[in-house]
């Protein structure tokens, strides 16, 4: 879940927007679900970069909770189905007890459970973040972005100081879908981006300013993303469970500080009321790509782009649960410390390398072809993931799989130069849709599946995605194929053109 963040409304892709359409658009949804050109009031205090630091606190923290809490499931599920087990605070549960042919089963007895309850709160939290996130966006643009930014940093500490309650009191599992679900209610991490990059918006003025300011909100981002879940490793291998939030709670209480000396940016006023209705217009408006009569000649085109967007989100992010418990079970049975390195391996190589062979690629490689290449590296780096018994060859995965994000950031690009820019507001706003969407769904997916291979073979998750992605792999070979057929087409037609002009010549 942590790296959803950096995958989908997130890469740089204004800046590379800019590079390939030529256009860098400076829109804005309004509140009747118009886009407007209109720049924002400037802000002219300093005060106003405190936007990213705000960010950057806010993922530190939320990917110090995270990594924190799906490293605690197992814990608490095997403290509650054997009473008598002992396991050091930096290992699994899953793999305290695996010394003989009994503590095998006992553990995977307790991936089971855990991966069961996994679908349950991808349920019960992603249903209400999806609407919540759909509500918030309209909500911001209206009341404001500062006051918006309070709301998921005080949903998080609500949901921190109830999840260190149940551990100090040692409840079964099942009681921490409370806590849970008003997270989901408070749009999670996804409300945080949304808002951060939306007030980044607002207060820059030209496209260099805004490209600028958006790479600015990606870096403190990404760095919040890396940083917590090595920093959640090494405090739980020190202190145990409960330090890690403890923590998480003082960075979002300071995090509340800066916020009430952010000012807010002056929206456009309006007299119009505020109505519900104006979400689903807004949803409306930003899946019409894909089915209205306008976009008869790009459709195919939008739908196949979009399937490819879906498959990367859901294998992207949406593993991010179950492969935490795939990698501190048997035969890896990764500690904290080793979890928390895992995951920076993987976002540095995904969000960092990636990105930035993007440019380079760009000289001599089309979108589509990036795209490809992307389809290809994440096809071999999930097969490899799924069929290893090596540790050393798991850390290597996400070297291999350093392209497995340049499908989802490349089918942007695709679609954005294809459409003028008063309609890029819409376009991006139906995909952060599907993105929030597909991260839950890929939870729910990969949980259940999970559960039911434990037995058979484990990696079987893995090898879906690897299949999924090859489809993604086969979407894009299509679009590819379609774009040199047009090329050739535009170049038949201009040299008939030529030779009609010369013989008339």
């Amino acid at each position: 879940m942590q790296y959803f963040l950096t995958i989908n409304r997130i890469y740089l892709i204004i800046d590379l927007e800019s590079e390939i359409s030529k256009e860098n658009p400076i829109v804005k949804m309004q509140n009747n679900g118009e886009i407007s050109n209109s720049q924002e009031t400037k802000v002219p205090s300093k005060r106003k970069y405190l936007v990213g630091p705000i960010a950057f606190l806010h993922l530190l923290g939320y990917c110090i909770f995270s990594t924190t809490i799906f490293l605690y499931f197992p814990y608490n599920v095997g403290k509650t189905l054997f009473v008598n087990l002992t396991v050091e605070n930096e290992k699994s549960a899953v793999c305290g007890s695996n010394t003989n042919t009994t503590g095998e089963e006992n553990g995977k007895q307790i991936q089971t459970e855990v991966a069961t309850f996994l679908t349950y709160i991808a349920v019960v939290e992603g249903i209400p973040c999806i609407f919540s996130n759909l509500l918030f966006g309209s909500l911001g643009d209206r009341f404001g972005r500062r006051k918006m930014l309070l709301i998921p940093v005080i949903g998080l500490m609500v949901v921190e100081g109830l999840i260190i309650a149940f551990m100090y009191f040692g409840v079964t599992l099942y009681y921490f879908m409370i806590p849970l679900v008003i997270h989901g209610f408070s749009g999670e991490a996804f409300a945080m981006v949304q808002f951060t990059l939306a007030y980044a918006a607002n207060i820059t003025e030209t496209n260099k300013q805004r490209t600028i300011g958006m790479a600015i909100m990606e870096i403190c981002i990404g760095m919040g993303l890396l940083l917590g879940s090595v920093v959640a490793g090494y405090i739980i291998r020190e202190g145990g469970y409960m330090w890690p939030l403890i923590v998480a709670c003082l960075i979002n209480s300071s995090n509340i500080i800066l916020i009430f000396f952010l000012p807010e940016v002056n929206l456009k006023e309006t007299k119009e009321p505020w109505r519900f209705a104006l979400i689903f217009k807004s949803f409306q408006d930003s899946l019409q790509f894909y089915y209205s009569k306008t976009y008869a000649g790009l459709r195919l085109k939008f739908i196949i782009c979009i399937l490819i967007y879906i498959i990367g989100c859901i294998v992207i992010i949406g593993r991010n649960q179950t492969e935490i418990l795939y990698i501190i079970s048997p035969p890896f049975c990764l500690n904290s410390v080793q979890v928390g390195w895992f995951h920076a391996v993987r976002g540095i190589m995904q969000h960092g390398i990636a990105m930035a062979l993007i440019r380079p690629f760009m000289i001599c490689l089309s979108a589509e072809t990036i795209a490809l290449v992307g389809a290809i590296s994440g096809t071999i780096s999930l097969v490899a993931e799924g069929l290893t018994n090596s540790t050393v060859l798991l850390f290597l995965t996400p070297v291999i799989g350093f392209g497995i994000s340049l499908g989802i950031v490349m089918t942007r690009v695709i679609m954005s130069r294809e459409i003028s820019p008063e309609q890029q507001g819409a376009l991006f706003g139906g995909m952060s849709a599907f993105q929030t969407a597909c991260t839950f769904f890929g939870s729910l997916m990969f949980s259940a599946i999970y559960r039911g291979t434990i037995y058979v073979f484990k990696g079987t998750i893995f090898l879906l995605m690897a299949g999924m992605f090859f489809i993604s792999l086969i979407l894009t070979i299509t679009i590819l194929l379609k774009k040199k057929l047009k090329e050739k087409t535009y170049n038949l037609q201009g040299k008939t053109i030529s030779n009609k002009m010369n013989t008339k010549l």
